[in-house]
């Protein structure tokens, strides 16, 4: 067993992580991670699945993080105005940085970023596009993450969310680390093994949706071997 397992961790039951990424030496080690594989994964995944002649005017970003994702979203959509939102200070400063610099001086958009958790964000109004990358295996009650999802459209936003999959075994979670984190810092290896054992089953995802009853219908695929996707159905 690796070494941060610990003693309660012999059935994979969901076990939460801290919601927040707080630690300075936590955020940089993320921050400066090598996720390009899976964002450009799912991005493309993200791409596929918009409605044709999409342009969204007001984008909202769930769980920034140090921003890597987000840039990518600024690419797609140069124009569009941006909310980013994360609940760690620390990584909100990460996200902004990353941003002004791959912007510059030069741009046609606001951007705003806000310093709130999930559960008491309530937006002024609706936005076109809400997107979310790996942030509902971080809130403890997930209830109040499609909550605030729900708070954020109107009947024509499109919705596009990924996160992980917890795995059915311990052994297959060690395999998943070794395998897309080998090379990362330890700090980034103990926090995708939690992640990983934070994170919801399909079949979770699919019974919340079903109990949200969303105003949106809403499409549920898994994509790899740890992500799954959930984005709006086409009317």
């Amino acid at each position: 067993m690796k070494r941060w397992e610990q003693t309660n961790l012999q059935s994979l039951i969901r076990i939460p992580e801290p919601e927040l990424m707080e630690e300075a030496e936590q955020v940089q080690s993320y921050a400066h991670a090598d996720f390009e594989s899976a964002h450009s994964m799912i991005i493309k995944q993200f791409q596929s699945r918009l409605p044709l002649q999409f342009s969204p005017k007001y984008v909202l970003d769930l769980g920034c993080g140090p921003g890597d994702m987000s840039s990518r979203l600024l690419n797609l959509f140069p124009n569009s105005n941006f909310t980013f939102l994360d609940g760690s200070n620390l990584m909100l400063d990460l996200c902004k940085k990353r941003l002004f610099n791959v912007l510059g001086e030069k741009r046609n958009n606001n951007l705003f970023f806000k310093n709130e958790l999930v559960q008491g964000f309530v937006p002024e109004s609706s936005f076109d596009l809400v997107f979310s990358n790996s942030l509902l295996h971080h809130v403890h009650d997930p209830y109040a993450f499609w909550s605030a999802i729900q708070r954020s459209i109107d009947d024509d936003s499109f919705i596009f969310i990924c996160d992980l999959l917890r795995p059915n075994s311990l052994a297959e979670t060690d395999h998943l680390v070794d395998r897309y984190a080998k090379n990362e810092s330890e700090i980034l290896r103990k926090d995708f093994f939690n992640s990983l054992l934070a994170a919801f089953r399909f079949e979770e995802v699919a019974d919340m949706i079903a109990t949200i009853r969303m105003s949106h219908k809403l499409n549920l695929e898994v994509i790899s071997d740890r992500h799954w996707i959930c984005y709006t159905k086409p009317r």
